[in-house]
Order: C-alpha cells, then structure tokens, then sequence
C-alpha cells in the first residue's frame, strides 16, 4: 500500500497541460492562476484551496533535467487586479529548497503560501519562478 500515495503523487505532478489539478473554492472561483518558469524549474502545478482554515495557493516545481543547484531559486508570488495592477507581491520559496534526484521519481518540491487575507478585486494570481536576487 505505500506505492498508492506515490502514484497519486506521479498522477498529479505528471499531467501534461493541466496546471490547476483541483477546484478552488467557490468563493474565489473567478480567479485566474497564471505560473512562469524558470532556466532552472519548472512551475508545473498551482491551484487554491482552503481546508478547515485560511486560503492557501498550493502546487509543485519541477527540477529541469540540466538543472543541478536549485538553492538560488525563489517563486515570486504576485496578486493581481482586473486592470492589471499588482495588489499584492511577495517572495516565496519551495521545500526542499535543493530539489534532489529521485529514482524512479520526478525530482520535485512542493509550495505552499497563505492568501489570507486576500486583497478584494484580486482577479489573478501568478506564480513565478525565478533565480537569483531581485534589482
């Protein structure tokens, strides 16, 4: 039975072309989930969900084939308007912050960053990857 969990986990990270894999609460529905990825990781899955507590934007990041260190990469995590104004932006990071090889497994980290409270009129949310320092 221990493979069970490791194969949901491989069904949710291995979907191709599908970057929300559950439904966002009803309430924050409308928003649209953008992600950007990096030279180093690739934003493969984001979605919103709120159990028993605040709104949280959940997902994974894929470590690129080449890619060998991951400790100076960040996700830069901007609300935005419906006019495109930013409302809200932060720096977060994924754990592990040295995404290792897996065998036999998609070397991966997971995100998870609380919304609450979430600025009123936020009508996009992107999760973008990036290296280094900001200017």
């Amino acid at each position: 039975m221990k493979t069970l969990p490791w194969l949901f986990l491989l069904g949710v990270v291995g979907l191709t072309g599908c970057a929300t894999p559950f439904r966002a609460p009803p309430d924050v529905a409308h928003i649209k989930l953008d992600r950007a990825d990096s030279p180093v990781v690739v934003v493969e899955k984001i979605w919103l969900e709120r159990k028993k507590g605040p709104l949280v934007v959940k997902g994974y990041v894929v470590k690129r084939l080449e890619a060998e260190d991951t400790t100076q990469t960040h996700l830069d995590l901007t609300l935005y308007d419906s006019a495109g104004g930013v409302l809200r932006s932060t720096v977060e990071h994924f754990e592990p912050r040295q995404i290792i090889r897996r065998y036999r497994r998609p070397d991966y980290a997971s995100y998870s960053v609380a919304l609450d409270p979430l600025p009123s009129g936020t009508v996009r949310i992107e999760v973008r990857a990036h290296e280094g320092n900001h200017s």
